[in-house]
């Protein structure tokens, strides 16, 4: 958590080489007007911090205009990511939507594509806990009170509605279940394969669907 002006210092000091290679501002600056995706998911990761700052350092004014700027920021990069949730080293791999609940918790060197959802399941307010060095793929959505240790990679559109203890291992699925012991650490080598797989389970889901009998999927709905 970054409660002094040093922790806001270091953090954005290891987390603006996720983005940024050249130190110079004025190279970001040009980049950022430009229009390049780099810059402009570290102005909104930068944002975000510098609100979770003021907010934990109890600068009450401050806080609430730099939450303004960040809200500003959400709504315009489609990334609703509230202070406090994420953990140092968080990298948004890409720029589009993404969407986090406030009570969510993650940990550090969590990445994160885009089309992610992080929420509540059902009616209760259990939200997912997600543990360090953490790659969520593209679409994957996670639920509950689901609990991802660390090391894991959840592939391309999988679905988690449950607790993954074991760590260093690959998910992926509707739903989500072990398909490999290769966790993100081996993301580069497996990102292809959780994808189709993910697919491959989607597919045979909406297929075992149009065979069931509509009072049987009316049943299952209830």
């Amino acid at each position: 958590m970054i409660e002094k002006k040093q922790d806001l210092e270091d953090w954005l000091s290891e987390e603006r080489k996720n983005y940024l290679k050249e130190a110079s501002f004025f190279k970001y600056f040009l980049r950022l007007i430009g229009g390049f995706e780099d810059s402009i998911l570290w102005n909104y990761q930068r944002r975000l911090r510098i609100t979770e700052y003021h907010l934990n350092a109890g600068h009450k004014v401050r806080y609430v205009f730099s939450r303004i700027r960040l809200n500003h920021k959400m709504n315009k990069t489609g990334i609703h990511i509230f202070p406090n949730v994420c953990g140092k080293g968080l990298r948004i791999m890409h720029l589009g939507p993404i969407l986090v609940n406030g009570r969510v918790q993650m940990g550090e060197n969590v990445k994160i594509h885009i089309m992610t959802s992080f929420v509540a399941g059902g009616n209760n307010d259990d939200t997912p806990i997600i543990g360090n060095n953490v790659v969520i793929g593209v679409g994957a959505t996670i639920l509950g009170k689901a609990k991802i240790a660390d090391g894991i990679a959840v592939g391309a559109n999988a679905v988690v509605n449950k607790s993954f203890e074991e760590k260093n291992i690959a998910i992926a699925g509707v739903p989500a279940h072990k398909i490999s012991d290769n966790g993100s650490l081996t993301w580069g080598g497996v990102e292809n394969s959780l994808g189709i797989i993910a697919y491959l389970s989607y597919y045979i889901a909406l297929w075992s669907i149009k065979k069931m009998p509509c009072s049987s999927i009316v049943y299952h709905i209830k």
